[in-house]
C-alpha cells in the first residue's frame, strides 16, 4: 500500500502527475503534465453531501463536576516539571504524596468509566445553503447582543438527525442538561451550518505507524 492511499488521500494514484502532486522535477519537458479531470456539475451533485457531526454529551454533570475536581487535585500535586510535591512537614503517619495521587488517580479512572456509560452522541445535518438562508430570516434575531436563546433552540432542532429533535424537545432538554451540554448541543449544529465542506481529516500520529505496516 501506498503512503498517500494508506493516509486516505481520496486522490487516485493515477490522477496525479508522475512523481507526486508536485509532478517529476526531472521529467523531459516536451511531454505534457496529466492533470486530474474536473467533475462535471453533474457528478458533483450526484456525490456532495452536507457536513454531519456527532456532539459528545454526557448527561451526568455530576460526574463531570467531580472529574474536574479531581483534574484540579492532581494538577495541584505537582510541580511545572510534572514531578510529584511532596510536604517537608509530614509525618511518617501521614498518606504520602505518591499514595494519594494514586488513589486519587484511581477514583479518576472510576468516574471515567461511569462517564463513558452516560455519554450521549446525537447526530447533526447542516442546511443547505438556501435553507440556511431562508432560517435565518425567519428565526434571526435583529439587533447587536440580541438574545440567541430562541434561534438556538431552532437550529438544534432542525439540524438533529439521529435523533431527530422537535422545539419541544430541546427546550425539555434545557431543563434538564446543564450549560456545558446544551452549549455541544448549540455549537455542533453551528458548526455542521457554518463549514460549507469538509476537509479530509489527517489520521492521528498514533495511527500513522499502523497504516504504513
Amino acid at each position: 500500500m501506498s503512503t498517500d492511499q494508506s493516509l486516505g488521500d481520496p486522490t487516485p494514484p493515477d490522477a496525479l502527475p508522475a512523481g507526486g502532486a508536485f509532478g517529476n522535477p526531472n521529467a523531459p519537458t516536451d511531454q505534457p503534465t496529466p492533470v486530474r479531470r474536473q467533475l462535471t456539475i453533474e457528478e458533483v451533485l450526484a456525490s456532495a453531501k452536507l457536513p454531519e457531526k456527532h456532539a459528545r454529551v454526557c448527561l451526568r454533570a455530576d460526574l463531570q463536576a467531580r472529574h474536574d475536581d479531581l483534574i484540579a487535585q492532581l494538577a495541584a500535586m505537582v510541580n511545572a516539571q510534572g514531578e510529584l510535591i511532596e510536604d517537608p512537614e509530614a509525618s511518617a503517619a501521614d498518606v504520602s504524596a505518591a499514595s494519594r495521587a494514586q488513589a486519587l488517580n484511581d477514583e479518576l479512572a472510576a468516574v471515567r468509566r461511569e462517564m463513558t456509560s452516560a455519554m450521549w452522541f446525537p447526530l447533526f445535518r447542516g442546511l443547505s445553503t438556501d435553507e440556511l438562508a431562508v432560517f435565518n430570516k425567519r428565526h434571526e434575531p435583529k439587533g447587536d447582543g440580541a438574545d440567541m436563546t430562541d434561534y438556538n433552540v431552532q437550529l438544534v432542532a432542525a439540524c438533529a438527525v439521529e435523533p431527530t429533535m422537535s422545539v419541544g424537545d430541546v427546550k425539555a432538554l434545557r431543563k434538564k442538561l446543564g450549560a456545558r451540554a446544551m452549549r455541544e448541543l448549540t455549537n455542533t449544529a453551528h458548526e455542521v451550518c457554518a463549514r460549507g465542506g469538509v476537509d479530509v481529516p489527517k489520521l492521528p500520529a498514533s495511527l500513522l505507524n499502523l497504516t504504513r505496516q
